[in-house]
């Protein structure tokens, strides 16, 4: 017995070990992959990292996942060959971050040829997450991805995020993509390098998402390079998100020659091209003020101890002035010396003191943090449980309510609110534990930073470290009181849909049972969540207050610092001007005696007297604010970080404000809150900072039109706070329902530099051809027409702050600058003169009009600026099937445009009527979409129509039939015995018609005249007269008849 349970053993690990072998040559370089089976166990080989290292693996059959217990492939090192295959049916909707067939390639990972189609909806925290792969470090190559992709934070239509060192090339994505922040079409985040690839699948256009922040048809976010891209996938949603734009959301990197055709709506910094371009920045730091003294003190020295050497040399004629100068520098060295030795002291037992407190502080922040991890921990799956319970119940009382009455109805949207505030709460929550955990890691780092400096000795770096931004009490009490105020309103819920279930329960049915249900575990849900907050709110206190207790000292510590280092350099001072002032007398005098030593001494006693000015200046920069000194390097840049170079952009750029043909806003991105627009004056510095700027919008094109609800639109950019805008052109239209509407910018405060507009501008203030509002202008060319009755128009600019050179404009509606033409800067041409300058598209000189049906062009006509139109060239609108097609309505004369019109297919009418309401002629048929029906009343003819009467007269006239007989309804009410007579060949004649309610139907020509007639009775006696006539013929014909038959008989 025991020999036979030994050899099962045996047999069990032997199978066991089988399964961790691949069915295809596991133990040599290359792996093949044929089956399902063999994707699943390929999957678990790389749970191990350096399993694939060195592997090349073949893909040579479609897979289809659906129904497999296939999981995603933690991590690949090698390559990948799809050799143009699919694998299909992947699905994923686990908890997790890293997602995709693929969760992480390493950067000596290849993956080509592949095509993977799915549904990708990770729960938790459903960061990184791409069809293809969650993370990319290594190369992407000729990849696709279909489907669908939902998350959180770098989303991707391919990939989640693309590391520095990844590389994605000649890819596609027809995924529709979904995410809240970084959201590409492509891939989420780009760090590295997207070419040559294109997205059509549709981003964000949902009406009911979470507000999204970065969201690109090719990436979310990128700090790396764009290269050769084009989308033709919408984004957004009408007045809803933040950086949008159709190739990138938010960028700081460089995007080329890339091209979008698609419609991009969102709420704020919205661009055809760049939703917000975030100028590549560099920073360098001064020196500090207390190098600044000991440089301009160590200068001082020298010079002085140089100037005493000259005055050795003259002795014999100034021993005394000589010796008193000597004590005066022994004591300005005794001074300086003791200054020193003294600050070094207070350094050292400062930076002490700061040891002291972020050690104490430290272990508190580490016990809070493990609070604040713990209550995420047990309240992390109930909270997710109460959102997705929420999400359930609104979405099922959504339903419910468009089927209730409207007394119902109220008691319906009352639940709904409570659930909904209740929701709020819950994002309340999440709002403050993550702003709570990001506080207390930016300490931690602060308490290790400080560490360092002072186990280097770099004290006094130590003490100007900046007290991270702390208000742990304030997320406290904010989480407290949503916990507070969720069983207030959780108490609520039974009451609320027992009045709604007293009044439908017979109707509810399996509605009514889901909503008990999701109200059941929302309850739970929101129990368990209340009693994670009690253990949170207990354990958290005393570590808090332990926090705050010691950030409290350290503040106070580095006041004590600044204000104790002013009081001592302002000391010090004090004594050394006393004694440079003695030093100043004695010089004063000896210089007087010096003779033929007063050049020599002169020039030394004024390097003194700098070098005096200098260590006054040092010390009084103790105390001295801090600036910002900003170099912007826009006009040299022409590859690398920090530019938009050579793409295109056309369609229609929807948003609220900051809307812009290629780029919505140039401008820093800081701070949390989306709605605001940062200004470099706005940065708080602790020391000097020079900053070097790369911002610039370069040989861009926009064809289409900018839309903007509020405030500062452009062809080119919405609003710019810094970077250039160089050798670009908009045509089209730009409309802002507010201010700051411009051809080039709405509203820059950098350059614009030989752009041309032709664009036609709708908008309040500030409304010019270049700019709204601008700065440095030129060489820019401008062909603008305008609708506002705002203040500050011009067709350059509104208004400008800077300085404008060399620009022209087209003279049309406007004039130069805020309505001042201005010779050589602002200056209006005529037609003739202005299309021989530089800088001017060829298109916009060329004017045509261009007939399409369903896309194609059918006809062009071109002319010139001014001329009318040869309306004998339009061509006739076709037919599509039974459809008419129609030209739009469109100018004839003085032309100035161009314009592409598009024929427009309607059903075709089938009843004209002569006027609203009941109608006295009807016609019936086939008509064209203008067709018309006129209709006069004539006088009664003089000829009459034998056997009736004329009761009226019509002349009328049809256009656009497709016949040339009609049906006509004449009515013919108060008429006992109608008829209806048509005038043909010169006379009237009475037409075949039947009597249709009050109308009289009958078929004539499209045009001509109709008779109504009523049929003539005879008087009483000639009826009578003709009745006994008959009877009398009748009865003389029986007689004779019979007796012809008496006369045949009587013969025989």
């Amino acid at each position: 017995m025991k020999q036979i349970q030994r050899g099962a053993a045996l047999l069990t690990v032997l199978a066991l070990l089988c399964t961790l072998t691949l069915p295809a040559a596991a133990a040599s370089d290359t792996v093949t992959i044929a089956t399902v089976q063999d994707l699943i166990d390929f999957s678990k080989q790389c749970t191990r990292d350096t399993w694939s290292q060195g592997i090349t693996v073949e893909l040579t059959a479609d897979l289809d996942l659906s129904g497999s217990d296939f999981t995603p492939v933690p991590i690949f090192q090698g390559t990948f060959h799809g050799n143009g295959h699919t694998i299909s049916g992947f699905f994923f909707e686990k908890k997790g971050s890293k997602t995709g067939l693929f969760r992480t390639l390493t950067a000596s990972a290849v993956v080509e040829d592949l095509t993977v189609e799915g549904d990708l909806a990770p729960q938790g925290s459903a960061s990184q997450a791409g069809l293809l792969v969650g993370e990319n470090y290594g190369t992407v190559s000729r990849c696709a991805a279909q489907g669908s992709v939902s998350g959180q934070e770098d989303i991707g239509g391919l990939v989640g995020l693309n590391g520095e060192s990844g590389c994605i090339q000649s890819c596609t994505s027809a995924a529709a993509v979904t995410g809240v922040t970084n959201v590409g079409g492509i891939t989420g985040q780009n760090l590295g390098t997207v070419e040559n690839s294109s997205n059509t699948g549709e981003i964000n256009t949902q009406a009911d998402q979470e507000t999204p922040t970065s969201v690109g048809g090719i990436a979310g976010l990128s700090r790396g390079t764009i290269r050769g891209c084009t989308n033709s996938g919408a984004i957004g949603y009408q007045h809803v998100g933040y950086n949008m734009g159709g190739i990138a959301g938010l960028q700081s990197g460089e995007i080329s020659n890339c091209s979008n055709t698609a419609p991009i709506q969102g709420r704020k910094d919205v661009g055809g091209i760049v939703g917000q371009f975030e100028p590549n920045t560099s920073l360098t730091y001064g020196s500090s003020p207390s190098q600044q003294l000991s440089d301009s003190l160590s200068s001082l020295f020298d010079r002085l101890e140089y100037f005493t050497n000259q005055l050795n040399d003259m002795v014999s004629r100034g021993v005394d002035d000589a010796q008193a100068i000597h004590d005066s520098l022994s004591a300005i060295q005794d001074r300086t010396h003791a200054a020193g030795t003294e600050g070094r002291d207070d350094f050292k037992a400062m930076s002490d003191q700061l040891y002291q407190h972020t050690t104490a502080i430290s272990g508190s922040l580490d016990s809070l943090r493990d609070d604040l991890d713990q209550f995420s921990e047990e309240a992390g799956d109930q909270f997710q449980e109460a959102l997705d319970q929420t999400d359930t119940l609104l979405s099922k009382l959504e339903k419910l309510a468009s089927q209730a009455d409207s007394g119902l109805g109220q008691t319906i949207h009352a639940l709904e609110d409570t659930i909904s505030a209740i929701r709020d709460q819950l994002q309340l929550i999440r709002t403050h534990r993550q702003a709570m955990a990001e506080e207390l890691d930016n300490v931690k780092q602060y308490v290790s930073d400080v560490a360092r400096l002072i186990a280097a000795g770099q004290f006094e770096q130590a003490l100007q470290l900046p007290f991270p931004s702390l208000d742990l009490t304030g997320h406290v009490q904010a989480i407290a009181g949503a916990l507070k105020e969720i069983p207030r309103l959780a108490a609520k819920l039974p009451g609320q849909w027992s009045d709604i279930h007293d009044q439908t329960s017979q109707a509810l049915g399996q509605t009514g049972q889901d909503i008990d249900r999701a109200l059941n575990a929302l309850y739970e849900a929101l129990t368990a969540l209340n009693e994670a907050g009690d253990h949170f709110s207990s354990d958290l206190q005393e570590d808090l207050d332990a926090v705050n207790q010691k950030a409290d000292a350290i503040r106070d510590l580095l006041k004590t610092y600044t204000d104790t280092l002013g009081d001592k350099a302002q000391s010090a001072l004090d004594d050394i001007d006393s004694e440079l002032s003695a030093i100043q007398d004695r010089v004063d005098s000896m210089t007087q005696a010096a003779g033929a030593d007063n050049d020599a001494l002169h020039a030394t006693s004024q390097a003194i007297f700098d070098d005096m000015e200098a260590v006054r200046q040092a010390i009084s920069g103790l105390g001295k604010e801090p600036e910002l000194t900003v170099t912007d390097l826009t006009d040299e840049i022409d590859q690398g970080p920090g530019l938009v170079k050579g793409c295109t952009a056309s369609g229609t750029v929807q948003g609220d404000t900051n809307v812009g043909g290629i780029v919505g806003t140039v401008s820093t991105e800081l701070g949390d809150d989306p709605e605001a627009t940062f200004d470099l004056g706005d940065l708080k510095l602790m020391s000097d900072v020079y900053a070097t700027l790369r911002a610039v919008v370069r040989d861009c094109r926009f064809d289409g039109d900018v839309t903007v609800k509020n405030e500062c639109g452009g062809g080119v950019a919405g609003r710019c706070e810094a970077g250039a805008i160089v050798d670009c052109a908009a045509q089209g239209t730009v409309e802002t329902g507010g201010d700051y509407c411009g051809g080039i910018a709405g509203r820059t405060k950098g350059k614009v530099i030989r752009c041309a507009a032709l664009t036609d501008l709708t908008g309040q203030s500030w409304l010019g051809g270049v700019a709204g509002l601008g700065q440095d202008i030129t060489d820019c060319r401008t062909m603008v027409r305008a609708d506002s009755d705002g203040e500050y128009q011009g067709a350059i600019a509104g208004q400008a702050e800077g300085t404008l050179t060399g620009n022209r404009y087209l003279m049309e509606d406007l004039a130069g600058l805020d309505g001042v033409d201005y010779a050589q800067t602002a200056q209006g041409l005529d037609f003739d003169a202005f299309s021989q300058l530089d800088y001017i598209p060829a298109d916009f000189l060329t004017f045509s009009y261009r007939f399409e049906v369903n896309g194609q062009t059918v006809a062009e006509i071109p002319f010139q600026y001014g001329d009318d139109l040869d309306t004998s060239l339009v061509p006739e609108a076709p037919k599509q099937g039974e459809e008419y097609g129609q030209w739009p309505q469109f100018p004839t004369q003085d032309l100035r445009r161009s314009m592409v019109l598009s024929v427009q297919f309607t059903t075709p009418t089938s009843t004209l009527a002569d006027q609203d309401g009941v109608a006295q002629l009807l016609v019936e048929g086939t008509f064209s979409p203008d067709a018309s029906l006129t209709v006069d009343q004539e006088e009664l003819p003089d000829q009459k129509v034998e056997g009736y009467t004329s009761r009226s007269a019509w002349s009328y006239t049809v256009t656009g039939s497709q016949s040339d007989t009609i049906t006509v309804r004449l009515r013919a009410e108060g008429v006992e015995k109608p008829a209806a007579a048509v005038y043909q060949d010169g006379r009237w004649q009475r037409v075949d018609s039947t009597l249709d309610g009050s109308y009289l139907v009958f078929q004539a020509p499209t045009h001509g005249q109709v008779l109504l007639l009523e049929e003539q009775q005879l008087p009483l006696l000639t009826v009578g007269l003709i009745g006994g006539g008959t009877i009398v013929l009748l009865l003389a014909g029986f007689f004779l008849h019979r007796y012809g038959r008496n006369r045949i008989r009587a013969e025989k």
